[in-house]
């Protein structure tokens, strides 16, 4: 085993790394939690199975928004830019328009990196999700300043002077 820390060789029965001192047991715990068993690996399969699919559809529905989008700026503009009838009105909801797909757009890909995120580490995750109650873990008690040890023991201590007259 080689150490995560400093790339030291281990046997695989040493509890702690020879070199640098990390816990291997725990370095060991975390790796075999990141392995899939048996058991997982058909559910892992699946869930990969239905994130692509996912993605497929919502790819799909984005290209027909995308149309949508598209065939509706090019109705505001045949109906009111060409035609002469509302011609600010139409660049008005055409600058409108685009300005909400882009905002769409943004939503959508923060969401993505958000969940980017959580999939990097999701053990990390629900480590900083769960937020211990402090309050629980601090006693009310009166403050008492702890006394120090030189307290009241030390006096103003003679100096002598020991700068130079130059004469």
């Amino acid at each position: 085993m080689f150490c995560p820390n400093c790339a030291k060789e281990n046997s695989v029965e040493q509890k702690f790394c020879r070199a640098c001192g990390l816990n291997l047991e725990k370095a060991a715990e975390s790796l075999l939690l990141q392995l899939p068993d048996d058991q997982n690996a058909g559910l892992a399969k699946r869930e990969m199975f239905l994130e692509r699919f996912g993605n497929f559809v919502f790819g799909g529905f984005l290209v027909v928004v995308l149309i949508a989008i598209i065939a509706i700026i090019y109705t505001i503009f045949v109906k009111f830019v060409l035609s002469g009838t509302g011609v600010i009105f139409g660049l008005f909801m055409i600058v409108f328009m685009i300005f909400a797909a882009l905002a769409l757009a943004f939503v959508g890909f923060m969401e993505k990196i958000k969940e980017d995120k959580k999939s990097v580490n999701p053990n990390l995750q629900k480590e900083l999700s769960e937020k211990p109650d402090t309050a629980k873990l601090l006693e009310d008690k009166p403050f008492e300043p702890v006394p120090s040890v030189v307290e009241n023991s030390t006096e103003l201590l003679h100096i002598e002077n020991k700068t130079r007259k130059f004469e």
